[in-house]
């Protein structure tokens, strides 16, 4: 693994890093090109917002960060050239994490039960029926949609299960949740697979009729707090609190691994079948291969945690976070590959 790095910020806010560590060799020969330069750059201007918590787009040019105050939420959409505020209803609190389907069919869950949605015009409020927190949402299709939340602290862990109108509540039973775990912090799917991260190690997959917990192995003991994958078969979860755990899912069994010197991670996308961009405390980010398990440090991008990450597929990745005590900060920042 190599070294972190902090690099100056140039007056675009921007950190480069590339693979061609000099321009020449002792003896004035041209060094050759070992890589592409990876670029690390602020978005936009987050002065004025609150925390930034989740980042979740429908095209390259259609692009959703949520954040806000406890008291209330703000969203934050980038159309292809910049990235404005949209107004949130008064009342719905700090958005934690967005998902959707379209350009016109957006959805957000937050604190104290916030839920809002995007109909290609304006936000609304949804009523999901609890007062807990809510961390994740994600859909298989718009009326199969799973919301997870919970206390960290206190009573049981939230599943609902909301078909684009109503939101159920599914208990989880004491042996689906073998560690205890009072909240659950997201969820991910593909085709019929979903999985679930949570407190404590805290893994689990639905198998159609109930929710079943999944051993992470002997490193999976600290919180998992987000997922992403490419396939039902590959899979990369992130968490920790001490020191950042990292996890791969191959389709048969989950491997989990607490790399060196790494803090807790947060965010996790996957770009391709042998890369992830991971991120957490601190500005951490790094290059994650799940087919050799190494993990190559980018940069600290700013003294505030990375709370999530989303790749676009056209070469854009995208990383937000924030302070979520006061003073309230958001950052945000736009990975960049050239060659």
């Amino acid at each position: 693994m190599k070294t972190p790095f902090w690099m100056t910020l140039a007056a675009s806010f921007g950190l480069a890093c590339s693979a061609d560590k000099e321009d020449s060799d002792a003896t004035g020969d041209t060094a050759p090109d070992t890589g592409p330069t990876i670029t690390w750059a602020e978005a936009f201007d987050t002065s004025t917002t609150g925390a930034l918590s989740g980042v979740w787009g429908n095209a390259p040019d259609d692009v959703w960060i949520v954040g806000g105050i406890p008291e209330q939420g703000e969203a934050w959409h980038f159309d292809g050239s910049g990235w404005s505020e949209v107004a949130v209803p008064a009342g719905v609190g700090l958005l934690v994490w967005v998902h959707g389907f379209s350009a016109d069919n957006v959805w957000a869950v937050g604190v104290n039960g916030a839920g809002a949605h995007w109909d290609g015009t304006a936000w609304s409020a949804v009523d999901l029926g609890v007062s807990e927190d809510l961390w994740g949402i994600y859909g298989l299709a718009t009326d199969d949609m799973w919301i997870v939340g919970g206390d960290p602290d206190e009573g049981d862990p939230i599943i609902l299960h909301f078909d684009g109108t109503t939101a159920t509540l599914v208990p989880l039973a004491a042996d689906e949740n073998v560690r205890g775990a009072k909240t659950l912090f997201k969820v991910w799917g593909i085709n019929d697979a979903l999985f679930i991260t949570g407190q404590t190690g805290t893994l689990l997959q639905w198998d159609g009729t109930e929710w079943r917990f999944m051993s992470g192995g002997a490193e999976a003991d600290q919180d998992f707090v987000s997922l992403w994958g490419t396939s039902a078969d590959h899979i990369v979860a992130v968490g920790g609190r001490g020191n950042g755990r990292i996890a791969t899912w191959d389709g048969a069994a989950w491997t989990t691994t607490s790399p060196t010197g790494i803090g807790g991670l947060n965010a996790v996308t996957m770009l391709s079948e042998t890369e992830a961009i991971v991120g957490g405390v601190n500005g951490y980010v790094g290059s994650f291969d799940p087919t050799t398990g190494t993990l190559v440090d980018e940069a600290f991008l700013t003294t505030d945690d990375i709370h999530a990450a989303w790749s676009d597929g056209a070469g854009t990745t995208w990383a937000v976070g924030g302070n979520f005590l006061e003073p309230y900060t958001g950052v945000a920042y736009q990975r960049t590959v050239s060659p």
